[in-house]
């Protein structure tokens, strides 16, 4: 997979290796939220990777656990570690100026139109 400047760069301040990208990139779960893939290590995927992994590479597999990557259809955006869960963001609502943010308020707000 094609990798940014901007993910190359990410890759060697944060000493993630090519190797651990292709880890997570094979057994990573995907979510895809606002046009773009977010790839990161979920509690089967990374066992199913220590497993597999030759034990000469266990180590480096072990400092995988926290690793995520941004993606879009072709391309690695940026990499890095996590620092808390990963949860996923709700969609902005569109509010009117004038309308009052109080569930209540606002069907008295649409009443009087």
């Amino acid at each position: 997979m094609f990798m940014t400047r901007h993910a190359e760069l990410r890759c060697q301040e944060r000493r993630i290796s090519e190797k651990q990208l292709e880890w997570l990139l094979c057994y990573g779960e995907e979510s895809h939220n606002r046009g773009v893939c977010l790839c990161f290590f979920d509690q089967a995927g990374f066992s199913q990777l220590l497993g597999d992994v030759d034990p000469t590479n266990q180590e480096l597999a072990l400092r995988s656990s926290d690793i995520y990557a941004v993606l879009t259809e072709s391309k690695v955006i940026t990499v890095g570690y996590r620092d808390e869960r990963l949860k996923p963001q709700k969609a902005h609502k569109r509010v009117r100026r004038g309308t009052p943010t109080n569930s209540a308020a606002r069907r008295i707000h649409r009443r009087t139109r």
